[in-house]
């Protein structure tokens, strides 16, 4: 693994449920290690079923330079739910993708069921196909943090040395941090 590894991070820009607009940003920054070096966005739908073809259109602009992928979750734009193994199949590149706490499986199947009851299924499984949920600890300036994560296409040993390459401030990977701040600003 390099020591400065190209990576890129996604997050969603902010959006309201009840907004005329059914749309938001989808967030990509490319990192040099720590690094920015590019930001990319494409538009995906709120509560849709397009981030995954969105994430992979945006790392295919990119793909002979980045090396690993990295997400704040595995969902966007409300329940818009990102799939990684097809990311990992179309990409090549290994994706990891990070959460601050643990999930409650069951409160939100419910919330699906309640909110999606003709297609609730495809999202759902989206999230188990994500696989095992692991967990670490951070050492970054700010200190000691635990964060949760699945990752394909790396082994979930691996994750915790390439964290160490590109997590300085935060437990973010700091390509999730810089697009998560931009989201906001959007």
């Amino acid at each position: 693994m390099k020591k400065s590894p190209i990576n890129i991070g996604f997050d969603d820009a902010k959006f309201e449920f009840k907004s005329a607009s059914k749309k938001t940003s989808l967030i990509g920054v490319v990192c040099q290690g720590i690094r920015m070096v590019d930001v990319i966005r494409e538009e995906i739908a709120i509560d849709g079923h397009d981030a995954t073809t969105a994430l992979i259109s945006i790392v295919k602009q990119k793909e002979k330079h980045i090396q690993y992928i990295f997400t704040d979750s595995i969902t966007f734009a409300g329940f818009n739910i990102i799939n990684l193994k097809q990311i990992f199949k179309r990409t090549g590149k290994p994706i990891i993708a990070i959460t601050e706490k643990l999930v409650d499986l069951d409160a939100v199947k419910t919330a699906l069921i309640k909110n999606f009851p003709k297609d609730y299924k495809v999202k759902f499984n989206n999230i188990i196909k994500a696989g095992d949920l692991y967990e670490t600890q951070l050492e970054t300036a700010g200190g000691t943090s635990k964060i949760f994560f699945h990752c394909v296409g790396i082994d979930s040993n691996e994750v915790n040395s390439l964290l160490s390459k590109v997590c300085v401030d935060s437990k973010l990977p700091e390509s999730v941090r810089l697009a998560h701040l931009i989201g906001k600003a959007l």
